[in-house]
């Protein structure tokens, strides 16, 4: 059994790593804030001058602890926005570059869906229609108390700053969206979280409304401006910004270590109902088939490291609170408390009644 504690948790969480650029572009908004940016850095293992190289990378954890640290500090005066202005386009890479050379705004969403790990692995995006709307929806990939609003936050204002300026303008007064005043027609930002004081100060400078309290995070856009070409639309340009961002990718993963370990940690992090394998294949951007294999490989199966997450969870659950039998089941994404009541009985050859009743149980597992 692996070692557990806060060094492990470190270490698992570690397995995903943030572009140094991003944190020393936080660094310096909060010094324009007119805060002291050296606090963010104390007890960390890198400093100002580690994050100066473009290739520089920072464990997750550590990014987490400097901008909580930063949000502390600066977070009421409008962060995000200074933030989100100063995420320059050169600051995203071949990312970046993928999405300014895309034929259109469509094709612009389409990688920074698939490869905004590469910059924040702190979230993802999916994305759906309702009608003549695109919702463009950002998802946690885990927990991040009191951070999580502030990154919601940044993001969106980042994506739609940069689509204001990479629309081409004449193609977009086409489509019936003319650009004027740094205006996007049409478009709305909706954030979970309620309205900051702050927001009033900057509203007038963003180029579409921000709507507070709203059940979910995401980026509404007519469907119709996903049509809209970009301002220096280059196929052939985007397709090997894209290749770029592939073998990145591909690269991270590949560094990221035990697959089985990862995948694992990914889903203890994750509220349930858990992801099917599919789903997860397209969150580590390979096939299902290759995942499988992958998997294989290591002499196990995605199933099997499923269950033995819900399985730990299930433990939890029963020791730890007061929910139901029923009310666990259901927490855990089992429809029919029949079926969790087989699953219970196979992992720990008690039923979940009689396990919260007896005494000494099975310690959860953390590592592979």
């Amino acid at each position: 059994m692996s070692p557990t504690g806060p060094d492990k948790e470190r270490q698992m969480l570690g397995l995903f790593l943030v572009p140094g650029a991003y944190l020393r572009v936080l660094a310096e908004t909060v010094r324009q804030l007119g805060y002291n940016d050296r606090s963010l850095y104390e007890g960390l293992e890198f400093s100002a001058d580690d994050l100066k190289s473009n290739d520089s990378r920072v464990f997750v954890t550590d990014a987490i602890i400097m901008a909580k640290r930063a949000v502390n500090l600066a977070g009421q005066d409008g962060l995000s926005f200074m933030l989100a202005r100063e995420l320059r386009l050169t600051i995203h890479g071949t990312l970046g570059f993928a999405a300014l050379t895309s034929p259109t705004f469509a094709d612009a969403l389409d990688s920074v869906r698939r490869y905004l790990h590469l910059r924040v692995p702190f979230l993802s995006m999916s994305q759906s229609e309702a009608g003549d709307q695109v919702l463009v929806k950002l998802c946690t990939e885990f927990e991040v108390p009191g951070l999580y609003p502030f990154l919601a936050e940044t993001v969106s204002a980042t994506l739609i700053l940069l689509t204001e300026q990479l629309l081409d303008r004449e193609d977009a007064a086409r489509h019936g969206f003319p650009l004027e005043d740094g205006k996007l027609p049409g478009v709305t930002v909706r954030l979970s979280a309620p309205e900051p004081l702050c927001y009033r100060q900057f509203a007038n400078q963003l180029p579409v409304r921000f709507e507070y309290g709203q059940p979910d995070e995401m980026m509404v856009f007519p469907r119709e401006l996903l049509e809209v070409r970009m301002r220096l639309a280059d196929a052939e340009a985007s397709r090997m910004a894209r290749d770029q961002c592939e073998f990145e990718l591909q690269k991270a993963l590949k560094e990221q270590g035990d697959i089985v370990l990862a995948i694992r940690n990914m889903l203890r992090m994750m509220p349930g109902p858990l992801p099917s394998l599919e789903a997860m294949a397209e969150r580590f951007c390979v096939s299902s088939r290759t995942l499988k294999r992958r998997l294989a490989d290591r002499d196990t199966s995605y199933r099997e490291i499923l269950e033995s997450v819900l399985k730990d969870r299930a433990i939890q659950l029963l020791r730890y609170t007061n929910q139901s039998v029923s009310e666990i089941a259901y927490e855990l994404g089992y429809a029919d408390l029949s079926n969790f009541s087989r699953a219970f009985r196979k992992w720990t050859g008690k039923s979940a009644s009689e396990f919260r009743e007896g005494g000494p149980d099975p310690a959860p597992e953390v590592g592979p």
